[in-house]
């Protein structure tokens, strides 16, 4: 039996080939972003290891839990990928297609950033998500700049000695004053994009046969 505590982040299902959310971004892309916003105060969703690459003043680990902390300046999010731990659901960022007992820890955090940018609590924020365009959760980040890595990114996963990319690719979004110091610095890595249209309907809401659980 573990004797430990569980948390929201340790996950019923992750979507990535090794099953784990443990997946660490390489440092060229860690010091782009920073080049972009000047620094980094904050990552919300890391631990000691992934920080030596970040090296943000302050981070949240999954015992913190930073769906529930203050987040505060330039923030880097590199959110967990897999859905919630069932017992673990009380928390008021909820979203995404997920079950009431299994919710997308990607779509939460992903809520978190929005709010709190917008909100006025973080000055910017350099997302890294996966390009699944598809769900609910991706379309608030069209009114962003975007950057789409080619080839696919490979991560680093602990005890795998080859990078590991994502089944849909990833992007970055960038939340900001300085979106053309986005575009200049990431355009090296892909191309980059944004929504140009204006939508003249409100999004399409789930029904009973859009119930995928899908992070």
């Amino acid at each position: 039996m573990n004797d430990s505590a569980s948390t929201l982040f340790d996950v019923a299902e992750v979507p990535t080939p090794t099953k784990s959310n443990e997946w660490y971004t390489p440092s060229r892309y860690i010091e782009a972003a920073r080049e972009v916003m000047g620094g980094i105060d904050l990552d919300p969703a890391s631990c000691e290891m992934a920080n030596r690459t970040v090296k943000a003043t302050k981070y949240y680990t999954k015992e913190d839990n930073g769906l529930e902390q203050e987040w505060h300046g330039r923030v880097w999010l590199n959110p967990p990928y897999g859905l919630t731990n069932p017992l673990e659901t009380n928390c008021r960022f909820k979203s995404g297609g997920a079950s009431p007992e299994k919710r997308s820890l990607q779509s939460m955090f992903i809520a978190k950033a929005l709010s709190e940018y917008r909100a006025g609590n973080i000055e910017q924020c350099t997302l890294l998500v996966t390009a699944n365009t598809t769900v609910a959760w991706f379309q608030p980040l069209w009114d962003y700049p975007m950057c789409t890595p080619y080839p696919k990114m490979r991560f680093f996963v602990p005890g795998l000695s080859e990078g590991q990319s994502q089944v849909f690719g990833n992007v970055f979004v960038y939340l900001g004053p300085h979106e053309q110091k986005f575009t200049q610095i990431f355009s090296k890595f892909g191309r980059i994009v944004r929504a140009i249209d204006t939508p003249k309907l409100p999004a399409i809401q789930p029904t009973l046969f859009d119930k995928g659980i899908t992070a």
